[in-house]
């Protein structure tokens, strides 16, 4: 074998050992674990006079929906003839899917008060508000719809970051799921992944109860965060077609471009002209900024716009750039998965990838760059234009609720100290 043949293959060795040793992630992957869903707990069946059914010479009997138990299988155990399953079945066609009976949620038998025979009724509850009641009798099938008594209440509350805030919110008596409606309420204002400590935030919202028990999520009606002396404030308002936020001067908080391509996560690196690369271990420019994340973490397309290219390189891994409009356009690389194609039109918030690895990356994380006039751009010293305020002939009534939800947000911080919850 000639003598440059053997240097090469003697070269090409410990380079490749040190290429996987420096631009391969090998470390133990962490999953991208969901958001927690918020799902409403079945709760117990309310009085025998909640169905809107003349209960005197009934008796009601109580159950839970077993895992892998059917409609059929429930109203056959109860003696019920196969011939009214199957007519309700068919009835029920295009009024509530039979098919989709949940495990653990309750539903309810009504019977004759001597107990014997077979019920004349059959009661679901697919959600702690609405229940659906089947007439099991066989001249006189009917599938009707009811819902329990519910109340809204409105509360204020105000705490300070001391570390998560899903958490301050839980120990300061409010229903922690305000963490993420803040986050999409402040999705254009706030950068969460920059929250410090000390920071404050004070909500008012609302909620509904069954028998005093949350349902669904809450409703934020406004909100304030402080931040170093920074004062951020979001009013909801109904315009006629759904309720937006603004601020204190009826400017719309919704803007051209979200604050950052991922919910929750942590900025690892910034946007920098001289940085020293993880990888290649020199000085260099980093156009970008990176967000670390768990694999699989939802990246999100930023601002409205049209793929233009989704695919991969050598450097960036799998990546996703899109243009948003004449002037700007935004990339995101190092995906483990892409789920967009080229040319696809996608919308602020939509999902385009996951968070990876690939490329020269040393851990999951997202390299965020953003274009205007074809210059790399740190998109967190842009100011960006806002939707449309609020219309000239709302502004009275928008003044009106303003002026209202800032005293409730006043009220709140001041009884803060007291780790109360404030009812209005």
């Amino acid at each position: 074998m000639r003598r440059w043949v053997k240097w090469t293959i003697g070269a090409a060795v410990p380079a490749t050992a040190l290429y996987v040793a420096i631009g391969v992630d090998v470390r133990p992957h962490v999953e991208y674990v969901p958001e927690v869903v918020v799902e409403n707990t079945p709760l117990p069946l309310p009085p025998a006079d909640a169905y809107g059914l003349p209960m005197s010479g009934y008796v009601l009997r109580e159950g839970v929906v077993k895992a892998g138990a059917t409609f059929g299988d429930l109203l056959s155990e109860q003696g019920v003839p196969m011939t009214v399953v199957s007519a309700l079945v068919e009835r029920s066609h295009g009024l509530f899917d039979v098919r989709k009976l949940r495990a653990g949620y309750p539903y309810a038998f009504i019977f004759p008060e001597n107990g014997s025979g077979t019920p004349t009724h059959f009661v679901y509850e697919p959600d702690p508000v609405e229940y659906v009641v089947f007439n099991l009798r066989a001249d006189s099938l009917a599938i009707t719809f009811g819902q329990r008594p519910v109340s809204r209440t409105e509360h204020g509350i105000s705490c300070t970051v001391t570390g998560a805030l899903y958490n301050d919110l839980a120990s300061a008596g409010a229903d922690p799921a305000l963490a993420v409606l803040l986050s999409e309420v402040f999705a254009w204002t706030v950068d969460f992944y920059r929250i410090q400590k000390g920071d404050l935030f004070s909500v008012v919202y609302s909620e509904r109860t069954v028998d005093g028990e949350r349902v669904g999520m809450p409703e934020i009606l406004a909100a304030r965060y402080v931040s170093a002396g920074r004062v951020l404030e979001a009013f909801g308002f109904d315009q006629g077609t759904q309720a937006q936020y603004f601020d204190a001067e009826g400017n719309s908080l919704r803007k051209a471009f979200l604050k950052a391509p991922l919910k929750f996560s942590r900025i690892s690196s910034g946007f920098s002209k001289r940085r020293l690369h993880p990888v290649q271990k020199v000085f260099k420019a980093h156009l970008g900024t990176d967000y670390a994340a768990a694999y699989g973490t939802p990246i999100l397309a930023v601002g409205d716009g049209v793929v233009e290219q989704a695919g991969r390189t050598g450097g960036n891994g799998n990546f996703v750039k899109i243009r948003h409009n004449g002037t700007y356009s935004t990339q995101y690389l190092h995906m483990r998965k892409i789920l967009v194609r080229n040319g696809q039109r996608v919308a602020q918030g939509d999902v385009i990838g996951e968070v990876g690895s690939t490329g020269l990356a040393t851990g999951p994380h997202v390299c965020f760059r953003f274009w205007k006039n074809g210059v790399q751009v740190d998109p967190r010293r842009e100011i960006f234009p806002s939707a449309e305020p609020v219309a000239e002939e709302n502004r009275l009534a928008f003044n009106a609720r303003r002026d209202s939800l800032q005293l409730r947000l006043d009220e709140a911080e001041l009884i803060a100290a007291h780790g109360t919850v404030v009812n209005f």
